[in-house]
């Protein structure tokens, strides 16, 4: 008997369930059913195509049709399911042409999230269809979102940016590159919140002011100004609670989403506390045959083993490889629980972090011991070294480390992937200062700057000092 296998959402996360159901059952059924005109591509690079860096957004396009066409994947475009009859195991689907029925073994929902945009005054259009943003109002989810935002942002037009986090940040450095005047509004008292430690956030600051971006902590956007089009906002000082307006030729809204849980609920998936789809090691929702991955799905946090949403590629293409094993007949299993390893690089300041930050920590009852280092990237007499700072979160007790951050110009990235390693590992700040590291005075310096990191908060436990 040909095995069935229907996936809704075809982003990485659909796709990647696609390709491994492949490996696994040569003979199956799959069909990919999604909403877009585009097959998979990567929503990460979006901001990459608006600066140009990225020729064309076409470009971005990673698994196309043709591919999937070799690979006997059904791939429908412009389509989507509209129903899920879970007792006949049954998908009801529209697409451009004609509506019709797909029955399945396993449902892979790949449905990933929509951008979450807060009830500001003026931001959607009037009288028009639900959700519709005002003419000049963007946000950054498709290619089509990332066209409309190249059709407005060019040299000498002004654009705000709604949001510090890495999708409002690498938007606003795209525009910059384009020869806009940028302003970011932040909510928060700092930028990429969610991602460091208000000290390391700093650093970001002051480099997007360095490159004539300028932004606005602890502002609230309550009015988008204009009528049929947008020409500007009205932020507010949460502090002091007065207004100002920034004039703007377009705005865009980075402000979080949310994931597309309407179909899981519809099958009767379980949501949990963050509002998604809860699943299990296999990724299998409460629903036997149903399974769910990427931003419309929680899983523990390793460190905290609270459940997270994380909206992280990497995290959707690993959830992916398990779903699509397991739907196809295998036997796959996550970790226990995700490291949420992450990166940016806007305004030429690299950032990298992995585990929780010190607010999330401190959130689950831990008060982390901090070993935190300033250093170089290449030995002090090796021509073009860069300043480094490495900040390493750890258990007051054990030594166990909980988390890491890195920011510099170069060589960030690279390092936090062996703190993603130590932690996983479940090595302590003893252990890591301990490891042999590589030198080359072109490369790297004699001691390198995590393990001297790991030194100063193994030297602050030997002397009894409290976390800082």
């Amino acid at each position: 008997m040909v095995r069935r296998i229907v996936i809704v959402g075809g982003g990485c996360g659909g796709g990647t369930a696609a390709q491994f159901a492949r490996k696994t059952d040569r003979t199956a059924e799959i069909t990919i059913i999604e909403r877009e005109t585009y097959p998979q591509y990567s929503r990460c690079g979006l901001p990459y195509g608006i600066s140009g860096i990225i020729p064309d957004l076409t470009n971005l396009i990673e698994a196309p049709e043709e591919r999937m066409r070799k690979n006997r994947i059904n791939l429908m475009l412009g389509s989507e399911v509209t129903k899920v009859d879970k007792e006949k195991k049954m998908v009801h689907v529209k697409t451009p042409e004609k509506e019709l029925d797909l029955t399945y073994d396993s449902l892979v929902l790949a449905t990933g999230a929509k951008a979450s945009v807060p009830p500001i005054k003026g931001a959607f259009k009037e009288g028009g269809s639900p959700g519709e943003l005002k003419k000049g109002v963007f946000v950054l989810r498709t290619i089509e979102d990332a066209r409309g935002i190249q059709s407005l942002g060019y040299k000498g037009k002004r654009a705000v940016i709604v949001g510090a986090g890495l999708v409002g940040l690498e938007v606003a450095e795209a525009l910059m590159i384009r020869g806009c005047k940028v302003t970011i509004v932040e909510f928060l008292p700092n930028c990429i919140l969610a991602m460091v430690d208000e000290d390391m956030a700093q650093m970001m600051a002051d480099a997007i002011t360095k490159h004539g971006v300028k932004l606005f902590t602890e502002h609230q956007v309550v009015e988008i100004l204009g009528d049929e089009r947008a020409n500007g906002v009205v932020a507010q000082n949460r502090k002091t609670g007065e207004e100002r307006e920034f004039y703007a030729d377009l705005i865009v809204i980075a402000t979080g989403q949310r994931g597309e849980t309407e179909l899981a609920k519809q099958v009767g998936c379980r949501v949990g506390t963050t509002k998604q789809i809860m699943v299990n090691d296999r990724t299998e929702t409460c629903e036997k045959g149903v399974y769910a991955v990427g931003d419309c799905t929680e899983y523990p946090d390793l460190v905290t083993n609270k459940p997270y949403v994380s909206g992280l590629g990497t995290i959707a293409v690993k959830m992916a490889m398990v779903a699509g094993v397991n739907a196809a007949g295998g036997d796959e299993h996550l970790p226990k629980g995700f490291l949420i390893t992450r990166a940016t690089e806007p305004f030429g300041c690299q950032v990298a972090a992995v585990g929780p930050t010190t607010v999330q920590l401190e959130a689950s009852g831990i008060k982390p011991l901090i070993g935190k280092v300033r250093a170089f990237t290449l030995p002090d007499y090796y021509p073009g070294r860069k300043e480094i700072f490495v900040k390493v979160l750890a258990h007051p007790e054990t030594g166990k480390i909980l988390g890491a951050q890195i920011v510099g110009e170069e060589r960030v990235h690279m390092r936090i992937n062996a703190f993603a390693v130590a932690i996983q590992a479940g090595m302590t700040v003893q252990e890591v200062a301990q490891v042999e590291t590589a030198y080359c005075p072109p490369a790297a310096p004699t001691v390198d700057p995590i393990t001297i990191a790991c030194e100063a908060a193994k030297l602050k436990m030997a002397r009894g000092v409290h976390p800082t």
